[in-house]
């Protein structure tokens, strides 16, 4: 011991930490659990303004997650200079954490009674000399750990605990605010590096995204180059297939023509055709006919030929002279033509079959003729 109270442990070094007996401090365990952590030291300040068990306290926090362990000390007991203050632990801390109840503890001077839960040091009172019964009662009442009546007058044996390396460092109060303002400076870095690392990612996704469009395009352009004879030749196919289309069409369909000649063939003379409307698979025909000649006859003729069927008159033909008929068309050509219809049968049947043919006449005769 160099100084009243002030202890440095064995084998330390010559600027380690010091000690401080349990003597010469305060201890009081502030609950934090309802005030959100970035609101925690400064909730602790205010605290600790309104606890001040010395003319002019310096205060020793231990932060274990949602509780402070503050120890006060009296900043002239010692007259410690700001380097030794910023290097001390109090006894009580370098000691490993008792179970759970009341404790009777051994210190470098005195001995300390100790109300643990939890890992949690409750309440603290220091004696100089072990304590009667009555204040160890009265220790045991204002706890707050709930112990009963019976185990509260029962007076413990007293303890010797091994020194422990403390797991955690111990701050002043005047350097929770700059703690606080280092976590929140390192909280906004944090932030600043990932806004720059979602920053440089979302540009980079972007530049590659404009890149592969770039490339798409230029893709899409040669496929379009090499496609063009294509196009072209398709263009020029669906052209041509319209053309034929229409040509078959021509050709699929009746010659007015055709029609005309094949009924002048099936109708009887006297017959004066007035008006033809030709569909592709219809005909409509408007005869004048002769007063003795019939419909029926008519009717008759024009199915004979074979080319027109459902021959029909038209009975809404209104007041004209003449009779309509519909009819339909077989196919696009008339029958073929026999060889009857061709006159050819006719001129050979008029023919003889073995024709005599002129004599020569000599030369001596047709001079004396």
């Amino acid at each position: 011991m160099t100084r009243e109270g002030l202890f440095r442990p064995a084998g330390a070094a010559a600027r380690g930490p010091w000690l401080l007996a349990r003597g010469l401090l305060r201890y009081r365990c502030v609950n934090l659990a309802g005030v959100p952590p970035a609101d925690r030291a400064g909730a602790l300040q205010a605290q600790l303004a309104a606890w001040q068990p010395f003319p002019d306290s310096v205060f020793l926090v231990d932060l274990l997650g949602d509780q402070a362990q503050v120890f006060a000390l009296e900043r002239g007991a010692l007259e410690l200079d700001e380097r030794i203050a910023s290097e001390l632990w109090p006894e009580s801390l370098l000691h490993e954490p008792a179970s759970d109840g009341l404790h009777l503890v051994e210190c470098l001077e005195g001995c300390e009674g100790q109300a643990w839960l939890n890992g949690v040091l409750l309440a603290s009172r220091w004696w100089a000399q072990k304590p009667a019964l009555d204040e160890w009662v009265a220790f045991g009442r204002q706890s707050r750990m709930g112990v009963s009546r019976r185990d509260a007058e029962v007076l413990p044996e007293l303890e010797r605990l091994a020194w422990f390396k403390p797991l955690r460092p111990v701050l002043r109060a005047d350097q929770l605010g700059y703690a606080a303002l280092g976590n929140e400076r390192l909280l906004m870095g944090v932030t600043v590096l990932s806004l720059l690392a979602f920053t440089t990612w979302a540009a980079r996704d972007a530049w590659d995204s404009r890149q592969e469009s770039i490339a798409a395009r230029q893709a899409l352009e040669a496929v379009k180059q090499d496609a063009a004879p294509l196009l072209a030749a398709r263009d020029k196919a669906l052209a041509a297939a319209d053309q034929s289309a229409v040509l078959i069409k021509q050709l699929t369909a009746p010659f007015p023509l055709e029609v005309i000649d094949h009924l002048a063939k099936l109708l009887p003379k006297g017959i004066t055709v007035k008006e033809l409307d030709l569909g592709p698979q219809s005909l409509r025909v408007g005869l004048e006919l002769p007063t003795d000649l019939s419909r029926a006859k008519v009717v008759n003729d024009l199915e004979s030929g074979g080319w027109f069927t459902q021959v029909s008159e038209v009975k809404d033909a209104g007041v004209r002279s003449w009779a309509t008929f519909e009819m339909k068309l077989s196919a696009a050509r008339p029958p073929g033509r026999s060889s009857n219809d061709s006159g050819l049968k006719r001129g050979a049947a008029e023919l003889p079959v073995n024709p005599e043919l002129p004599k020569p006449v000599a030369p001596q005769q047709a001079g004396k003729s």
